[in-house]
């Protein structure tokens, strides 16, 4: 019986020609191809759905009170995240700091206070002249917004000489953000 199965596979496949027996080999390969391909994806796609439930669980698990109370409590924790102005010149050292680590000089830097009072904050607007190659002043810029959360990058200036020089003269306007003690 197993020599008749193979003679009507052999005479099919005469049929078929080699266009058919092409075909059903990409047809096979196709449904390898796909299986394996697609088992990781589900399989990656179920951890997710799985991840997104884990979280939706936790949410609802938190408790209400951990929530603040009232606008003012709310605007408590918001300013507690900012420093005291009494921290300016350490977190000012640390912009040099960040400087030196990059293989960058500050000869000299404006600065220029301003507070808000309808904010709460106080502004340290700090104008950073540098001489270097690209990289470091890059490496400068995401070193301060690294360890310095509340400063931000308000201006960046380039200009260089000419198009063949490699070293950029850059200036850098800083604002480190404190609350108003």
């Amino acid at each position: 019986m197993k020599t008749l199965s193979k003679l009507t596979v052999a005479e099919q496949f005469q049929r078929a020609g080699l266009p058919g027996v092409i075909g059903i080999a990409l047809t096979a390969c196709a449904a390898m191809a796909g299986a394996t391909a697609l088992l990781p994806a589900k399989r990656a796609l179920d951890e997710a759905r799985q991840a997104i439930e884990q979280a939706r669980q936790a949410l609802h698990a938190t408790d209400v009170h951990d929530q603040p109370a009232s606008v003012e409590e709310q605007l408590a924790r918001f300013y507690a995240h900012f420093p005291d102005r009494e921290q300016a010149p350490e977190l000012l050292e640390r912009v040099y700091e960040a400087a030196d680590l990059n293989g960058l000089q500050i000869a000299r830097a404006d600065y220029r206070v301003a507070e808000d009072r309808k904010v709460g904050l106080i502004s340290y607007e700090v104008l950073v002249p540098l001489s270097g190659q690209y990289g470091q002043i890059r490496g400068f810029v995401d070193e301060v917004l690294q360890t310095i959360p509340t400063l931000s990058v308000d201006e960046l200036d380039f200009a260089r000489e000419g198009i063949r020089q490699s070293r950029i003269d850059a200036t850098v306007r800083l604002n480190l953000f404190m609350a108003r003690m």
